[in-house]
């Protein structure tokens, strides 16, 4: 039986969605529409790679 793999990483992605959500908050208050849609895009983007990698892990079974 394989050991378990860490689950840290999802903590981390977990804390930059957050981080872009609050990045879209402050760039929307600020006018600045460019950096809000860019920060929307890296949080789709950090989303999905969370998502992908729980696939991963629940087909190898290191959940």
């Amino acid at each position: 039986m394989e050991p378990r793999k860490s689950k840290s990483i999802f903590a981390v992605l977990a804390v930059l969605a957050v981080m872009m959500m609050i990045a879209f908050s402050v760039f929307i208050a600020e006018a600045m529409p460019l950096m809000a849609v860019a920060s929307v895009l890296i949080f789709i983007a950090i989303f999905g790679t969370g998502f992908t990698l729980k696939k991963k892990y629940r087909e190898n079974g290191w959940l």
